[in-house]
């Protein structure tokens, strides 16, 4: 920072907040005595950066982050910073280097924080990479009474944590990275016969604790009535030497996350969203026993009927969902993947209010629920289940809105209710927005029918049986505005009625010759991708009509030849061609461009004047010509800008010489 900044007497607020670099505070801090915001202090080695500077800025207010805190080495410095003093200070975070070297003095680092002790009315504490023994008490103390979030992140040397349950507003505790914490037990909770231990804590995190091995709960704690009465999330995540219980009676809880934690036992608690993950609960009761790899089946009594968000990840063993599944009234996501064994869904379907119903890599699903296309399905996801051959019969939801389809290698059949029909007696109400099917080598066609008139986004990739999709299919559309074609040797002609496509993206389509004789009907296009195409043998005619195209993208199209007489689109912002050795790319094309980027391709040389903000790039001619091409190119450029100097860059002149 700048070495003056101490001269700024008047100023009122620095933020420096992202400054990852910064080594230290530039000199006289401690004279901006009318700061009142502070993002971030760096204590450095100098002089100028001690923690010292910050005994006089009393006016701070809000956040504030000291680091580098080991570099504090007089602990009178740190009494000297007179946190107590700053009365306007909410949140608050200290963090030392996490780099636990031999430098470091854990007594010092100890007594550093011990004298740091802040105001009573701050809301957010954060201490990170403390590398003290322990946390001094007034982390905890009652008296801070207006705390509501605390988190002890990477204080590796720590081996317990301070009594916390004594603060009365707290809402959020996070514990991260205190790898030599082996047991939490009742001094975690204090005195339980005087008051009630976190009466408002609404979010409790334990993260990477490899050393820890019990959370102890005495009779005393366990029969505190009102013992996070309030939690709402319970989340533990990588503690792989952890055996001992969940507490037993946890009234609001709606979120749990357990992650890799292979031995923890835990009852399951009333919940609206579990998130089973691997190595979660490998020892829960009796219906949830070994669930990733040993786990075989899933019975509806013991998941709580106000379950909102399901999801069941790498469990190769599980077989069959629940009968009763249609009960879970308040499910909306149901996420099944890598469950390698289950082959279909309970006769009763679905539950009647899901939403969202994702499935992959369920590499023995035949069946899809019967039910699915009935109640409030929006998003329908169907990832990498080889298994899978047909859709059961009949509409699609007529709340669905987005279809997805991957890798599903022996399916024939889409849901024919997908398609709009003409019939006086179809009542076919498909809002269908996103259809994407990938991957899907045995599909042939979409069904017959019209697209719906609903439908915005469409994307067929890598299904080399699929048949062209015509102009009657679109006849009903004018949504669509982002069509998406990959590896498709059928598609011979786009089809026209696009008049809403913005975005238009072709990608190894051998088939496709040419563009329809009357151009693309797509006023708005924006974007152009044409990616693979060889046997194309011209780019669309009247381009100039596609007053809205931004963005033309060319590449290895080795059948085209030359751009259209009448030109390109004449707002054109950027131009990339490579790999199209055949293509001769008129300089008089490039005028309006803002961006070029030439790759293998031959340079016929006019004298139209570039855009004065024009960015080029030419790399890599054809061998055979890179020195004369190049030369001609570099002979354009000086005369086209003669009235001033050229500067090319070194990539450009590395491939002349």
């Amino acid at each position: 920072m700048p070495v003056g900044m101490g001269n700024l007497i008047n100023l009122r607020h620095l933020d420096i907040a992202g400054t990852s670099q910064l080594e230290e505070m530039p000199p006289r801090m401690g004279s901006l005595t009318n700061l009142q915001t502070l993002s971030k202090f760096m204590v450095g080695k100098g002089n100028g950066s001690s923690i010292q500077e910050l005994k006089h800025l009393l006016d701070l207010q809000g956040e504030l982050s000291i680091q580098g805190l080991h570099n504090v080495r007089n602990t009178r410095d740190a009494m000297d910073a007179c946190l107590k003093n700053k009365c306007h200070i909410e949140e608050l975070t200290m963090g030392w280097s996490g780099d636990f070297d031999d430098s470091r003095n854990e007594l010092n680092e100890m007594l550093v924080l011990e004298l740091l002790q802040p105001q009573r009315n701050l809301k957010k504490l954060t201490v990170e990479f403390y590398g003290g023994p322990k946390v001094p008490s007034w982390i905890g103390n009652p008296s801070f009474s207006k705390m509501e979030s605390l988190t002890l992140k990477n204080c590796g040397k720590c081996t317990s944590l301070p009594c916390l349950g004594r603060l009365s507003l707290l809402k959020a505790l996070r514990i991260q990275g205190m790898c030599k914490v082996k047991t939490i037990g009742d001094e975690f909770f204090g005195e339980v016969s005087l008051f009630q231990p976190f009466p408002c804590l609404k979010s409790l995190r334990f993260e990477d604790m490899p050393e820890w091995e019990d959370w102890c709960f005495s009779d005393m704690v366990e029969e505190c009535e009102g013992l996070f009465s309030c939690l709402r999330e319970l989340r533990i995540r990588e503690c792989p030497k952890l055996t001992g219980s969940l507490p037993n009676c946890l009234p609001s809880l709606a979120e749990l996350e357990i992650f890799e934690c292979p031995k923890l036992k835990a009852a399951l608690p009333r919940l609206a969203y579990i998130n089973l993950s691997k190595e979660g609960f490998t020892q829960l009761l009796a219906a949830l026993q070994k669930l990733c790899h040993g786990l075989v089946s899933l019975e509806e009594q013991r998941l709580p009927c106000n379950l909102k968000h399901l999801k069941i990840e790498n469990c190769a063993n599980l077989q069959r969902l629940p009968n009763g599944l249609q009960r879970l009234t308040c499910l909306e996501e149901l996420s099944l993947q890598s469950c390698p064994k289950l082959e279909s869904f309970p006769e009763m379907g679905l539950p009647p209010m899901l939403r969202s119903l994702v499935l992959q890599k369920c590499n023995t699903l035949k069946l899809l629920p019967h039910n699915y296309n009935s109640g409030f399905l929006e998003y329908l996801e169907i990832e990498h289940c080889p298994c899978l051959i047909s859709f059961p019969e009949g509409e699609l939801p007529a709340s669905l809105k987005q279809l997805k389809i991957k890798d599903c290698a022996n399916l024939q059949t889409l849901p024919e209710g997908m398609m709009h029909h003409n019939s006086m007696v179809s009542n076919n109400s498909c809002c269908l927005e996103v259809l994407e099917i990938r991957k899907c080598s045995s599909l042939p066609s979409l069904p017959t029918g019209e697209l719906p008139s609903t439908l915005k986004r469409l994307e067929i990739w890598d299904c080399r049986q699929f048949q062209p999709i015509s102009e009657k299919m679109l006849h009903s559309n004018t949504a669509l505005e982002h069509l998406s074609i990959s590896n498709y040797p059928n598609m011979k002609i786009l089809p026209g009625l696009l008049h809403s496509l913005t975005y238009l993206y072709i990608y190894g389509c051998q088939g496709l010759v040419s563009f329809p004789e009357r151009g693309l009907p797509t006023p708005n296009l924006r974007d152009l991708y044409i990616n693979n195409c060889e046997n194309l043998k011209s780019l669309p005619h009247q381009m100039q009509n596609l007053l809205s195209l931004q963005e033309l993208n060319i590449r290895n199209c080795q059948g085209l030849e030359s751009f259209p007489e009448c030109g390109l689109a004449p707002n054109l912002t950027s131009l990339s061609i490579r790999d199209c050795v055949n293509l001769k790319v008129p300089l008089s094309e490039w005028a309006s461009t803002g961006s070029l980027l030439f790759h293998h391709c031959t340079f016929p040389v006019s004298r139209k004047p570039f855009n004065d903000s024009l960015v080029v790039c030419i790399v890599f001619f054809p061998p055979s010509t890179r020195k004369k091409r190049m030369m001609k190119v570099v002979s354009a450029y000086q005369d086209l800008f003669s009235e001033g100097p050229v500067a090319f860059s070194s990539a450009f002149t590395q491939q002349f010489d």
